[in-house]
């Protein structure tokens, strides 16, 4: 889907709700830049106001210290970049087993960013059982590849605004 229609909170707010049911549930977000990896832990955290659900941001190009700390506080959601993420998991600080979700969002981007082998090893680290959610706004054949490699019996949904049909129709 493009920018703009909604995607973010379209995951989240389900999200949201899997926490509120299950408090244990624990959420990994990758998504490519540090700028949406803030965006998202900002409207998380917007969007769970008073409901008792934490989140921590774990970019790159930043200092880790503050991450470090905030990461041995009570959170639901961790939020982050591919290689900030897999540079945690390495040190011990974050333990993926006990996470039972992860969202790639911008998947086409991180593989266009040469992020996939840190993808893999993220989601190499999670439960056998898990839930993947899987978002890129360009279906390519390498794209394709990635959602049958990370995806088991994969439900696409499509969503296109009224530009995007035009634009598609003019080509």
């Amino acid at each position: 889907a493009n920018t703009g229609t909604g995607k973010t909170g379209a995951f989240l707010i389900p999200l949201i709700h899997k926490v509120l049911c299950d408090k244990e549930q624990k959420v990994l977000i990758v998504a490519p830049t540090r700028e949406l990896a803030l965006q998202i832990n900002q409207e998380l955290r917007e969007f769970s106001r008073g409901l008792g659900i934490f989140s921590i941001c774990c970019v790159g190009g930043v200092g880790i210290n503050k991450q470090l700390f905030e990461l041995r506080q009570e959170h639901n959601f961790i939020i982050g970049t591919p290689g900030r993420l897999k540079d945690l998991v390495r040190r011990g600080r974050i333990t993926l087993a006990r996470f039972k979700t992860i969202v790639l969002d911008e998947a086409d981007r991180m593989l266009d960013m040469g992020f996939v082998a840190d993808m893999r090893f993220l989601a190499s680290l999670m439960p056998r059982e898990h839930h993947t959610l899987f978002f890129a706004a360009t279906v390519s054949r390498d794209i394709e590849g990635l959602i049958k490699e990370f995806c088991r019996e994969p439900i696409r949904v499509s969503v296109k605004t009224g530009d995007t049909s035009k634009n598609v129709e003019q080509d």
